[in-house]
């Protein structure tokens, strides 16, 4: 499969240093990147179309959040979701983003590549990631709600900052809260553990459908059994 032809590279050349450099920059500044058509126009409806599929075996997870999820191996090989998972440009291109020399693919044979499917009434409330990044591909808008609420850099390793991180929570400080663009096909970078988040609560019949690419700085990353419970209610044969 010719993933690349799937990629605007015209908007997004993926070898730039220049581009590098600049998304690199913003990373460090923002915890976060975004960038709106990477996947082509022309390449949705077959990728939304595979959505459909997939989440008719979407596992509906309450740990943390409340949405349903697809694991790694449930995508079949002939995924076009799954190729561009394991494309290598895409991967050394992340690295880039970071600043890292290198990245690997999660050795978690369920959480390496999931879709995240969140339908009316679903909602992921205001949390920090435990990991250093986290890489998505938004696929589909729910009809409505959905939205991706960032509060970039609100803690940091000296503060904590626990009156404000409550207070957002709160709803007392809106005005501290970017709702981050995720428009179908747009690829996002982003470090979690440092910026409060959320994904409002989903409105409407048609389900948000994220993808979520997982790749870690060193080799043979994987979860715990009780996170593999919690989130896809099996563990691995």
């Amino acid at each position: 499969m010719d993933v690349g032809a799937l990629v605007d590279t015209d908007r997004w050349p993926l070898h730039s240093a220049v581009l590098h450099a600049q998304l690199q920059q913003q990373f460090a500044a923002e915890n976060i990147v975004v960038l709106p058509g990477f996947i082509r126009e022309s390449a949705l409806p077959a990728l939304i179309a595979e959505c459909e599929q997939l989440a008719t075996m979407a596992y509906h997870t309450t740990v943390n959040a409340n949405l349903e999820v697809v694991a790694y191996d449930q995508f079949p090989s002939s995924s076009v979701i799954r190729a561009i998972y394991e494309w290598e440009p895409l991967m050394e291109f992340v690295a880039k983003v970071l600043g890292e020399k290198q990245l690997f693919r999660y050795a978690d044979p369920f959480g390496a590549l999931n879709l995240a499917v969140m339908r009316d009434g679903h909602e992921l409330g205001w949390h920090f990631d435990q990991t250093d990044f986290v890489v998505s591909i938004a696929l589909q808008p729910s009809h409505g709600g959905g939205h991706f609420e960032n509060v970039p850099r609100i803690r940091n390793a000296d503060n904590d900052n626990a009156e404000l991180v409550a207070a957002v929570r709160r709803g007392e400080r809106d005005d501290l809260v970017r709702i981050e663009p995720m428009t179908p096909g747009t690829l996002m970078v982003f470090n979690g553990r440092n910026s409060y988040h959320r994904v409002s609560k989903v409105k409407g019949d048609i389900p948000r459908h994220v993808a979520l690419l997982a790749y870690d700085t060193k080799p043979g990353t994987d979860s715990n059994n009780e996170l593999k419970i919690g989130r896809y209610g099996r563990l691995p044969e």
